[in-house]
């Protein structure tokens, strides 16, 4: 029979390794989170060298910088929201990896029909953690973010269920994120899963216009112009590699954004404290897309938590001038946008997205149970 176990008080996280005052308001929400599986929810060291030094009380030291570290422990977090199918391929191809020993933990956001056991019998090193509801992709993937550092991970590939790693993909993030202890975030080369020789995107700009952000390389062909590696203003959060040297000094992802524009805040955070973001095109993954977003269809939640993560990143980050350029880009081309979804019977997403807009700009909670993000 395989152990069941319940989290302890938040306090056991918290000495690990600090991540402010976010951190300890989610840690109080997940207080009593049950993981599954054959491990329980402490820091391991199964997979350390049985020469690692120890401390008086048996504890493994700090993780130390890379350049002295010969090989940093590495730690994925898959996050599940009725992924199903999706979530089991996606943990399949990151127990494939070449990069070993590799911990792996998935994490379930309240799913309807949670894979958790199911992984547990195919796979029965995977750590699995049920959340007790959908925290979104931010507070979701932190709840994973802090069981692997407490686990001592060195590095945190955070990966989105619909994606799927080639065997060397850890291995060439790794190559680009040691290359500087500055580098914060490392962003793989996303390609489409169903269309590999077209790229999802490669790395985000930030342009302040009616989207707020440009994803660069969206649906080109993989033939060469995105090769070289490069410091960008953001990379996607299907599959980012982040520090935990950066995310000691900045937190993790803030959980207002609940879903959408979480990675490009935590991006612009990280570079406003001189840290770097790199994208690293030799490290490729597959990604299907939009599977937890309500489909490819205008009208659906996205277009609501988007919209309102725009405002709040604004807000957060942009200047004076920044601020006006997004507001007269957004008031123009909401009304066009309407004519022209309106044509399509779709006016109901442009109608989403304003509603989404002003929530942001008065406060005001998300309309979970009306977006089905309960469910």
């Amino acid at each position: 029979m395989r152990k069941v176990a319940t989290l302890r008080a938040p306090g056991q996280i918290a000495r690990s390794r600090p991540f402010g005052r976010l951190a300890d308001d989610s840690i109080a929400r997940s207080r009593h989170l049950t993981v599954l599986g054959a491990t329980t929810y402490r820091p391991s060291v199964e997979r350390e060298p049985a020469s690692a030094p120890r401390d008086k009380r048996g504890a493994a030291p700090p993780p130390r910088d890379d350049a002295v570290v010969s090989r940093p422990r590495v730690a994925v977090v898959v996050l599940d929201w009725n992924g199903g199918d999706d979530t089991l391929a996606c943990i399949a191809s990151v127990c494939a990896s070449r990069w070993q020993p590799l911990d792996v933990w998935l994490v379930d956001n309240a799913s309807r029909q949670p894979v958790l056991d199911e992984v547990a019998r195919r796979h029965p090193g995977v750590r699995t953690i049920a959340n007790p509801a959908n925290l979104g992709y931010a507070g979701g993937n932190n709840v994973g973010l802090r069981a692997a550092l407490a686990a001592g991970a060195d590095w945190v590939l955070v990966l989105n269920n619909d994606a799927r790693l080639a065997p060397d993909t850890i291995d060439e993030l790794l190559a680009v994120a040691r290359t500087d202890p500055r580098i914060a975030a490392v962003g793989a080369k996303i390609l489409r899963l169903e269309q590999p020789d077209r790229l999802w995107m490669a790395w985000g700009e930030i342009d302040y216009r009616q989207s707020l952000v440009r994803l660069i390389g969206a649906d080109e062909r993989d033939d060469g112009r995105f090769a070289a590696a490069r410091d960008v203003a953001w990379v996607s959060g299907c599959a980012i590699l982040l520090s935990r040297r950066a995310i000691d000094a900045i937190g993790p992802f803030d959980e207002e954004y609940f879903a959408y524009h979480e990675e490009v805040d935590w991006c612009a955070t990280a570079r406003e404290h001189g840290l770097r973001v790199v994208y690293a095109p030799r490290a490729v993954v597959l990604h299907r897309g939009q599977a937890s977003s309500g489909g490819a269809t205008f009208v659906s939640r996205r277009q609501y938590l988007t919209a309102r993560n725009m405002v709040r990143f604004v807000r957060k980050h942009g200047s004076a001038r920044e601020r006006l350029r997004f507001a007269l880009w957004f008031g123009a081309m909401l009304p066009l946008s309407w004519v022209k979804r309106r044509l399509q019977g779709e006016h109901e997403g442009v109608r989403l997205k304003l509603e989404g807009a002003l929530d942001a700009l008065r406060g005001r909670p998300i309309p979970r149970a009306r977006l089905g993000l309960d469910g």
